[in-house]
């Protein structure tokens, strides 16, 4: 089973951070909204959002991204995808060739900087995705699936 790049744990970082920076403002919005209008909300409301907002960085910017890595992996195989991802509950799914319909790579800026891609392989039942591979390895397993599909479509007929 092949592993997500090593640079996902820093894309997965920096995705994080930006989701706590976030929630960091609507905190100040939430101070800023007590303070000048509702001085009835109390104070420990505010404390407590803060400090789920700190466990809530602690978790997702620092372990979750370590874990997730480790967790992540993928497989391409001559008649199917298999996938496996999970934390908490691990997710295996298993794709014949057969049953796929869209492949398509995505990348987002983030992704852009590290030179990163992810695989959606897209089936009647839903969907798998290989996440945060290198852009070449994204475009090899692509143009691979792509060929399997068509020579299966091919002979089926």
């Amino acid at each position: 089973m092949k592993k997500a790049d090593s640079s996902a744990v820093k894309v997965w970082r920096i995705a994080n951070a930006i989701w706590t920076g976030l929630l960091l403002m609507l905190l100040a919005v939430l101070i800023a909204v007590r303070y000048f209008f509702f001085d009835w909300i109390p104070f420990m409301a505010v404390l407590l959002s803060g400090a789920l907002i700190v466990v809530q960085m602690v978790w997702f910017i620092l372990i979750e991204p370590r874990i997730a890595y480790r967790t992540h992996e993928y497989q391409v195989g001559e008649t199917e995808l298999l996938t496996c991802a999970g934390i908490f509950i691990k997710r295996e799914t298993i794709i014949p060739f057969v049953r796929i319909q869209n492949v398509e790579t995505q990348v987002g800026p983030i992704m852009k900087r590290f030179n990163l891609k992810s695989v959606e392989v897209t089936t009647a039942g839903g969907a798998a995705r290989i996440e945060l591979i290198n852009s070449t390895e994204a475009d090899q397993i692509k143009k691979v699936i792509d060929e399997a599909v068509n020579r299966l479509e091919g002979a089926g007929r």
